[in-house]
C-alpha cells in the first residue's frame, strides 16, 4: 500500500519546523536545557566567589615579612607552580580539598599588580 502523496511533505514540514522553532528557542529566546542551565550557574558562583575571595588572599600574601622576596619568587615562578607560593588556605575555595587555579591565577594578578 502506497503513502498519500501529501504524507511526505507534511512529514518534512514538520521536522522542519521542529527544527526553526528549536533553533528560536535556544538563540533567540535564550532557552537552555536544566543541565546546561545548571552548569552556568555553577559557572557563574564559581567566578563570583573567586572574585571575592583573591583580594582576601592578595591581602594576606602582602602582608607576610620578607614579601618583597616572596613576591619576586611569585614572579618568576611558572604559572603551573605559583600555588607554592601561596598557603594552602589562601587558594582553597570553601568546602574544596585543593587549590582552586582560577583563585590562584586572580590572586597571582592582584599580588603582581601591587606596587
Amino acid at each position: 500500500m502506497k503513502a498519500h502523496p501529501s504524507i511526505k511533505p507534511a512529514a518534512w514540514g514538520a521536522v522542519g519546523g521542529g527544527i526553526v522553532w528549536w533553533v528560536l528557542l535556544a538563540f533567540v529566546f535564550g532557552w537552555t536545557s536544566a543541565g546546561t542551565a545548571e552548569k552556568q550557574a555553577v559557572q557563574q558562583s564559581e567566578t563570583a566567589v573567586v572574585s571575592a575571595l583573591a583580594p582576601i588572599c592578595a591581602h594576606s600574601f602582602l602582608a607576610q615579612p620578607d614579601v618583597a622576596v616572596k613576591k619576586a619568587a611569585l614572579a618568576k615562578a611558572d604559572s603551573w607552580q605559583r600555588r607554592d607560593e601561596f598557603s594552602k588556605e589562601w587558594i582553597t575555595l570553601p568546602g574544596g580539598y585543593s587549590p582552586d587555579a582560577a583563585l590562584v591565577n586572580a590572586c597571582t594578578a592582584l599580588v603582581l599588580k601591587s606596587s
